[in-house]
Parts: C-alpha cells; structure tokens; sequence
C-alpha cells in the first residue's frame, strides 16, 4: 500500500512531536530531580538549624540553672558562715564562762 505524501507529513510531524515530548519530558524529569535534590538539601539545613538552636537554648538553660544554683549555694554557704560564726562566738562565751566559773571555784576553795 502506498502512502501519499500529505500523510507521510501527517506522520512525520507526529513522530517530531512525539520526540519532542520525550524531550520535554526528559528535560521535566532532569529539573525535578534538581529540585527534589535542592528541597533534600534544603531540608538537611533546615533540620540541622533547628537542632544547632535547640542545643543552644538548652545550653543557655542550663547556663542559667548553673548560675541560679550557684548563686543559690553561694547564699547558703554564707548563711552557714554567719551561722557557724555565732555558735562559735556562743561557744568561746561559754567556754569563757566555764573557765571563769572553774577559776571563781578554784579561788573560793582555796580562799576559804
């Protein structure tokens, strides 16, 4: 069967358009893969920036409870000085007044 040339044109631009698409195609196939590629990667900074803010927020955090507790510690240890002071201001007094008392004893008894 012989094919007359308005047909063969006909088929002629049908297979052009057809490889035409194929390549479209291919090039639509080769810019998605970038840009799935390019969101991956874009994606990766992202999460990696959200981790590197956490980790420095839970450091700030733990920054302050360190300051806090030391200041905490800080004022307990001072209490525990003024503390310690008086009782052993008390206790030199009471020493003192036992001394005394042992002397007074010891001076009465010979005196008399």
């Amino acid at each position: 069967m012989l094919e007359s040339p308005s047909i063969q044109a006909t088929l002629k631009r049908l297979i052009d358009a057809e490889e035409e698409a194929r390549a479209t195609l291919k090039a639509a196939e080769v810019e998605a893969e970038a840009a799935l590629a390019a969101a991956h990667e874009q994606a990766g900074q992202m999460i990696e920036a959200v981790r590197r803010d956490a980790a420095a927020r839970r450091q700030a955090r733990i920054e302050d409870a360190e300051a806090k507790g030391a200041a905490e510690l800080k004022q307990r240890l001072d209490q525990a000085e003024r503390e310690a002071g008086e009782f052993e201001r008390a206790a030199n007094a009471r020493f003192h007044e036992a001394t005394q008392m042992v002397v007074d004893w010891v001076t009465g008894r010979r005196s008399a």
